[in-house]
């Protein structure tokens, strides 16, 4: 068995019985981010359909990762995921796009205007956050992508069609939980324009002949930072202009 088949079948196992890992051996933590990757495939293709992507970086000049949405841990706001599935309840708004056409595999790169020519809507949404590993803050960087990027679930609000008036860098957002806010920001997102991460991916999955079909949801990094929420919480990002979505921790 190669290592990637060992993580995969480990996070699968933690997917399927609620019991995170404790520790990895460390033959089994990939050893470049394109070993990671592998590790993402093999557990999509085991829980797909795959219907979108997060994709984000550490700092606006940072290389990116990504990781993929599964499909059936996507809802449109207002949504509703039990809190035992996400014992951390980890929250962060975000801003995400839909894909208005294909962007398919090509040897051709694509360049930043043409994707973003390609997105049709924007949507507020929510990212929660949960890890397959017990101490996920102190995890390998490779091992932490290999497991989709902690992704735990995915919520987003109605589609904004007019949304190139928006100035990334400088929009607004706020956090509430139970209707207290817990957090706000201006331009809060530490990977800067969304532009660049989008373009990222697009080669990305093109690179790895992965399909971009149109109707793809793409969420661009937290907005908020991490917010922990508890069981019975109710979590609503708003984005001033753009609107808002919220997702409950059903206890």
């Amino acid at each position: 068995m190669s290592a990637a088949d060992g993580l995969a079948r480990l996070l699968l196992e933690a997917r399927q019985t609620g019991q995170r890992i404790a520790a990895l051996a460390p033959e089994l933590i990939p050893a470049t981010p394109d070993a990671a990757y592998d590790v993402q495939a093999l557990v999509a293709a085991r829980l797909g359909p795959v219907a979108g992507w997060k994709v984000g970086a550490a700092s606006a000049t940072a290389e990116p990762n990504c990781a993929p949405l599964l499909a059936d841990l996507m809802a449109p706001s207002p949504a509703h995921f039990p809190a035992r599935q996400f014992p951390l309840g980890g929250i962060e708004g975000e801003l995400a796009f839909r894909l208005g056409r294909d962007l398919p595999p090509r040897a051709e790169v694509y360049g930043e205007e043409e994707v973003w020519a390609a997105m049709a809507t924007l949507h507020p949404a929510i990212e929660l956050v949960h890890s397959r590993y017990a101490d996920f803050p102190r995890v390998d960087k490779r091992a932490l992508l290999a497991d989709n990027q902690a992704n735990g679930a995915f919520c987003h609000g109605a589609g904004l069609a007019d949304w190139r008036r928006i100035d990334f860098l400088r929009q607004p957002a706020s956090l509430e939980i139970d209707g207290k806010e817990v957090k706000s920001a201006v331009g809060g997102n530490a990977a800067g324009h969304p532009k660049r991460l989008l373009a990222w991916l697009a080669n990305h999955c093109a690179a790895r002949r992965l399909d971009l079909a149109a109707g793809t949801i793409i969420t661009t990094g937290t907005h908020t930072g991490l917010i922990l929420a508890p069981p019975g919480a109710t979590a609503t990002v708003r984005f001033p202009g753009i609107g808002e979505a919220s997702v409950t921790l059903v206890a």
